[in-house]
């Protein structure tokens, strides 16, 4: 019927031509819940009946994808998970607002409701901070960054459209820029290291001394000011600790903690980040890490699993075998989209459609996420080639709607050329 195919679904057999002058919106029915939505269509119109605003936003758009002919009988729907994210990565390669705002709209378009922003990284620091300039003026070199007005531009458009937007601010680790700005920031000050033009993790992490965790802590406070989320991503992930292991300072700083050692470090900064965030009445996210227990009252992003089991955290579901879509579609030659590109060889892991819409997630997790990394997508051009038509099936399986696949497939084409009429240009489709 539609991307994503609603859950309950009663017709009786009529059909007739949807005249939006005949659309009525009935009041709010609390039994919908907040995004849920029913649609009651008979000869004499339709009738929209919503938990809230935003359920009265999905059934708007479940009635604009069913075209003029919508089918006589009731549509009754709402989302198994209320996180529904898409994470863009534009600390690698840099995306314009122009892109950004036109990803909300897809994600609105799929009744998706959480943009992460992945701002910051060894690669690139894509975030004006206000009282740390240097953080643009040095780790923007390559490609560009969003002024406070770029992003209150885009958080406001994504609130219309019922979208939130998650910032991620990466620590200790993935932190190459921000110490290529203040290198008093890194373990080695006096060395003076450029914004890493290289692909995997680099071993320059933040140190952990008290004036770096206040400089964190200024930097989360403007966060905070721009983005209204009550949800902040610190990253935490792949933080190696070879330059605390041969820090004199650092070993002296961890023996002050009382920690025992260096792999105690990153658990650390992160528990003084989530108490700082918790003065702002903000909840701390960060990704899984295997060595790592998840911090207490902290949302952990699972992303080497499938698994939901992290204790008492809530849980988000990002796992790279269903939701990485720097991950090739296909095994086979394909017709890539052309573009020029300063990334290295193409992506080599696969992850194809039927994966995607395959993923069966765990109901205790509070959401799910898919993951549009950019080491390999140095346009947006490339994004949106490697989003879709995977995004479609991801958006089926965080509604909580998947059926059979050949059922998806059928009701993919002419979701696709609706989409193509709109400019959006996807990437094969190969069942």
């Amino acid at each position: 019927m539609i991307i994503p195919r609603p859950r309950q679904v009663a017709v009786d057999g009529g059909s007739g031509a949807f005249r939006r002058d005949l659309l009525r919106l009935m009041p709010d029915d609390p039994s919908l819940d907040e995004e849920g939505y029913r649609l009651d269509v008979s000869p004499s119109g339709v009738e929209l009946t919503a938990g809230g605003p935003a359920g009265r936003f999905y059934g708007s758009r479940t009635l604009a994808q069913l075209g003029p002919e919508v089918p006589y009988g009731t549509i009754e729907d709402r989302p198994r998970f209320a996180w529904r994210g898409v994470m863009l990565d534009v600390a690698r390669h840099f995306m314009p607002k122009a892109f950004v705002l036109r990803l909300v709209d897809l994600l609105a378009e799929h009744k998706l409701n959480v943009l992460h922003l992945h701002l910051t990284d060894d690669q690139g620091w894509r975030l004006e901070i206000k009282r740390h300039p240097r953080l643009t003026e040095i780790g923007a070199r390559r490609g560009g960054f969003y002024t406070r007005q770029d992003i209150q531009e885009i958080v406001a458009y994504a609130a219309e459209r019922f979208v939130t937007v998650v910032p991620e601010i990466e620590m200790p680790g993935h932190a190459q820029a921000a110490i290529a700005a203040y290198p008093h920031l890194g373990n080695d000050p006096s060395r003076q290291v450029e914004v890493w033009s290289e692909w995997g993790i680099s071993e320059h992490v933040l140190n952990l001394e008290e004036s770096t965790v206040r400089f964190c802590q200024d930097v989360l406070d403007e966060v905070c000011d721009l983005f209204p989320s009550t949800y902040v991503h610190v990253g935490g992930d792949e933080c190696p600790t070879v330059e605390w292991e041969r820090s004199p300072a650092a070993r002296r700083r961890l023996a002050e903690l009382g920690l025992a050692g260096p792999r105690d470090a990153c658990a650390w900064f992160i528990g003084r980040m989530a108490a700082h965030l918790e003065k702002h009445s903000r909840r701390l996210v960060c990704w899984d890490e295997p060595d790592r227990a998840p911090t207490p009252g902290t949302t952990v992003m699972v992303w080497r699993d499938e698994q939901a089991d992290r204790g008492d955290n809530e849980i988000i579901l990002a796992p790279h075998t269903r939701t990485y879509f720097d991950y090739r579609p296909s095994a086979a030659p394909f017709d890539e989209q052309p573009a020029e590109s300063d990334s290295p060889t193409a992506q080599e892991r696969v992850l194809t459609l039927a994966d995607t819409y395959a993923f069966a997630p765990d109901p205790a997790a509070r959401g799910v996420q898919c993951q549009l990394w950019t080491e390999y997508m140095p346009t947006p051009e490339r994004v949106e080639f490697m989003a879709l038509p995977r995004m479609c099936a991801f958006a089926e399986v965080a509604w909580g709607s998947p059926g059979d696949y050949p059922d998806f497939l059928r009701r993919l084409g002419p979701h696709l050329a609706r989409l193509s009429a709109q400019g959006v240009r996807g990437g094969p489709l190969i069942p």
